[in-house]
């Protein structure tokens, strides 16, 4: 592989990729993101390729290299987190300060909010509840599934529903907005 063997990387990935995937799995507990981390370590592999040295424990650095991976994720995480956070926070300063320009507008807004949730609470419970954590309690599909004991197809059809009946019963409300 040193020497930009094709083969040889072919054949170091299928004999590491599982382990690897595996590994970062348990990290961070998303199938696709460990799919994604493995993929980095094994692009960055075959450009540090020249590097490696011949008596190194390649296992070991496989794993290290998974590892830091994730760590580096979960900083990345987080200062994504920061800066949506960041976002949120100066969007929300600006509707205060527009509301309380806005006298009619707050009135709308307040109206709505009652509205929505006066529908949000007429949704079957099983819909509502799912609705709930993914939309306000921000959990992903996934994460729904393995608390209330259903599939993510489950999930992702409950929430359909409840987009359906929301958009369905808010008409009236969205050509105001509009």
């Amino acid at each position: 592989m040193k020497q930009g063997d094709h083969k040889a990387y072919e054949t170091l990935f299928q004999l590491y990729f599982d382990k690897l995937h595996h590994y970062a799995w348990s990290y961070l507990e998303d199938a696709e993101e460990a799919r994604e981390i493995i993929q980095n370590v094994f692009f960055k592999l075959w450009k540090k390729r020249t590097d490696l040295k011949v008596d190194m424990n390649l296992n070991a650095y496989l794993f290290k290299m998974t590892r830091n991976e994730c760590l580096d994720y979960f900083k990345h995480l987080k200062v994504k987190t920061r800066y949506r956070d960041e976002i949120q926070k100066e969007r929300l300063k600006l509707n205060v300060a527009s509301l309380q320009d806005d006298p009619s507008q707050m009135f709308i807004e307040s109206e709505l909010n009652k509205k929505v949730n006066s529908l949000i609470n007429r949704l079957p419970d099983a819909c509502r509840e799912v609705f709930i954590k993914s939309r306000f309690e921000g959990l992903k599909y996934h994460e729904i599934a393995a608390e209330m004991n259903i599939s993510p197809k489950t999930v992702e059809n409950q929430i359909s529903k409840a987009l359906r009946f929301l958009r369905q019963e808010l008409q009236d409300y969205l050509t105001l907005f509009l």
